[in-house]
């Protein structure tokens, strides 16, 4: 199954109060460098996902560790105490529990090795000027926030094509803080003929890296008399 998340770079450098003049190509060379630096981050995270005419959103908190570690905790909009979906990404497999029925689905991480954004995400660092058309998009708000606003389209050779319909058109933005020239936002668009439009949308804030972090986040326990539904590919 397709991954929604796929995202939006935007990114600022101020000075002195003055905003200074960035090309793509030094905005993406920075976020790639500074991303290298962290070994992990933490966030609370604000997730609106739109299919058609439905729109989502929910909230939790995150947390990510390289290369491929991730927890999610999805928060009752009105509790904000109670857990309503665990994620877990353990780098073999990746898990998803709702406490509210007992259930979890597993499904195996069929490349472990791979080196994404976000585990999960459907969007890689590796090879992303081959695979990737990127643009600096011209965005008078984001710069007066500290912001680079990024588009991203994939090459010819990622495109989907779903038997005899047109091509999907996928777009990505990433939207990053040039203080530390990390992600602030991340967003995922497809439309395709029939008007069966996607997008989905990450926000972070309250972003800490290189916390001293215990494995023990990503490890899933399953509850005791929990439904397990393995849904991994054949």
């Amino acid at each position: 199954m397709k991954q929604y998340f796929k995202f939006v770079l935007i990114l600022s450098f101020i000075c002195n109060g003055l905003v200074i003049a960035q090309t793509a190509d030094q905005i993406l060379k920075n976020f790639k460098n500074e991303y290298r630096k962290s070994k992990n981050f933490t966030a609370d995270f604000v997730e609106t996902t739109i299919h058609g005419t439905n729109k989502g959103t929910s909230n939790g908190r995150l947390t990510f560790s390289k290369p491929n570690l991730l927890r999610q905790d999805y928060l009752n909009q009105e509790d904000s105490s109670e857990i309503v979906q665990t994620i877990v990404l353990d780098g073999k497999y990746s898990w998803s529990y709702t406490p509210l029925l007992n259930q979890v689905n597993k499904m195996i991480w069929t490349d472990p090795d791979r080196k994404e954004l976000l585990p999960g995400i459907g969007f890689s660092l590796e090879n992303l000027e081959a695979n990737y058309n990127y643009q600096l998009k011209d965005d008078k708000l984001a710069k007066e926030k500290g912001f680079y606003r990024m588009e991203l389209t994939p090459k010819p050779h990622l495109l989907i094509q779903q038997g005899d319909q047109a091509t999907i058109r996928e777009t990505i933005e990433l939207l990053i803080d040039s203080k530390n020239w990390l992600p602030v936002q991340f967003g995922y668009y497809s439309n395709s003929a029939n008007s069966n439009n996607v997008s989905a949308i990450i926000t972070l804030k309250n972003i800490k890296r290189d916390l001293p972090l215990s494995a023990d986040l990503f490890k899933f326990i399953i509850p005791k008399g929990a439904e397990v539904i393995d849904i991994s590919p054949e």
